[in-house]
């Protein structure tokens, strides 16, 4: 159901946002939000209850970069299809999605929009993937929410740069996805989520992180006398290779790394059937000193 007269950004979107499950936040209910999104199912949760403000920082450069060239870019679409599409609201049971573009094309099918305008233009992962005709993840799970909501004849994925540089991606959400994504909703909706960190103020947690803390320090002073070191070496060594009481300062020639995205043998390849399985590491950081 279209929700008619709401103005995306308006005092009234944010009160209807608050009632249901949207599109927007669907990459965090299936775990593959970006980490700079800098925010999770326990973030969510927590907005949800009351419990902490929105993450969106509406003053981030990209943000405001995005919403001043939505209009634009949407203009730019609608010439390219012959479409009228607008903004809309539309809602189904419990989700809501706040589409970019929704009308019908010249053909007269029903059409719908999800755009995006990178503030890297070209340098951004968003535009690369769709440069080779994929859709990032994160907007994916996005555009499935959507179609849920609003089925129509046809949806796109349209990454803007300007209107000579722009790349329009027809997409189609597979039944199993759709499925996949209400069950992963409701799960969410089932309870409270676990806690992002757990704090640990016990001595034994203190101690390992002083030391560690300390050590890191020290190394950061030894890092910078090594390559002090190393440097006086090199220079005292001059161009040849020198040998001197058990050392070895010599010149390795290293070859250059392969540009597979330049073969044309793997033209149209999709490379990530070969990767291998990836791992996971914990990274240990610490708090700036003020």
């Amino acid at each position: 159901m279209q929700v008619d007269h709401m103005e995306q950004g308006s005092l009234e979107w944010h009160e209807h946002r608050v009632k249901y499950r949207n599109a927007s936040e669907a990459s965090i209910i299936m775990d593959c939000a970006p980490a700079y999104w800098k925010t999770s199912k326990r973030i969510l949760w927590e907005q949800q209850q009351g419990l902490r403000g929105s993450s969106v920082d509406e003053n981030n450069p990209a943000i405001v970069h995005g919403n001043n060239m939505e209009s634009a870019a949407l203009a730019c679409l609608n010439k390219q299809l012959g479409s009228d599409m607008k903004p809309a609201v539309f809602v189904e049971g419990d989700y809501s999605a706040s589409l970019d573009g929704y009308g019908v094309d010249a053909e007269g099918r029903s059409i719908k929009a999800e755009i995006k305008c990178p503030w890297k233009a070209e340098s951004s992962q968003v535009w690369k993937m769709a440069a080779d005709g994929e859709i990032a993840e994160y907007y994916r799970w996005q555009m499935i929410h959507q179609d849920h909501c609003a089925p129509t004849e046809q949806s796109f994925f349209y990454v803007y740069i300007s209107d000579e540089k722009n790349i329009l991606i027809p997409h189609l959400s597979p039944e199993e996805d759709t499925a996949a994504l209400l069950a992963a909703w409701e799960d969410f909706a089932s309870g409270e989520p676990a806690q992002d960190w757990e704090d640990r103020t016990d001595d034994d947690m203190r101690i390992l992180v002083e030391r560690h803390r300390d050590l890191v320090q020290q190394k950061a002073i030894l890092d910078v006398e090594l390559k002090l070191a190393e440097k006086a070496l090199k220079t005292e060594a001059g161009d040849g290779n020198v040998m001197a009481f058990g050392a070895r300062i010599q010149t390795i020639e290293k070859k250059g790394s392969v540009d597979y995205k330049t073969v044309p043998q793997l033209e149209g390849i999709d490379l990530e059937a070969y990767r291998k399985p990836g791992s996971s590491y914990k990274k240990i950081t610490h708090a700036k000193e003020s």
